[in-house]
């Protein structure tokens, strides 16, 4: 994928939460889910999927990629990466979506937004994995294509969001 300095955590020390602790968890309690209850999925309901009906996809339509035309890559061409070259991070090195990592700084993916509210989430190859949808300001929650709720992102700073899986692990982040 063609990252830009300006966006690559390994290039820029200020995405790097190694390097940055205001957007590293283990290092400040306001972004971890462990310590705050509040961004704690098991904890707090209107951020949990199986309490909360409205961002389950599974229960809301609206939100279902496979019932919902515009919030599919294979049936809308404008959020498909393999068809749409502005929004293909392998083409274009300035997508308006987020770039995805792990913990090791690799690159595991990026997202395509076909709303403020709703991102698509595809691996580098452009192979779609996933959405995620806003459950409140500052969280998204993430499931795969199945529907099933796999993890959330919480919003450190900018374009930093920390990717979590549901035991409250932190996997990766974003740029």
């Amino acid at each position: 994928m063609r990252i830009p300095t300006s966006r690559n955590p390994k290039l820029t020390a200020s995405l790097n939460p190694n390097l940055t602790s205001s957007i590293n968890p283990r290092l400040t309690s306001s972004i971890n889910p462990k310590l705050t209850s509040s961004i704690n999925p098991k904890l707090t309901s209107s951020i949990n999927p199986v309490l909360t009906l409205s961002i389950n996809p599974k229960l809301t339509s609206s939100i279902n990629y496979k019932l919902t035309s515009n919030r599919n890559p294979n049936l809308t061409s404008s959020i498909n990466p393999k068809l749409t070259s502005s929004i293909n991070p392998n083409i274009s090195s300035n997508i308006s979506g987020l770039y995805l990592f792990d913990l090791a700084l690799n690159t595991v993916g990026f997202t395509v937004s076909s709303d403020p509210n709703y991102w698509l989430l595809f691996d580098p190859l452009c192979h779609f994995t996933g959405v995620a949808v806003s459950s409140r300001q500052n969280v998204f929650v993430e499931f795969d294509l199945d529907n099933n709720f796999v993890g959330f992102f919480i919003h450190a700073k900018a374009q930093s969001w920390l990717r979590f899986n549901v035991n409250n692990d932190w996997v990766g982040l974003t740029t």
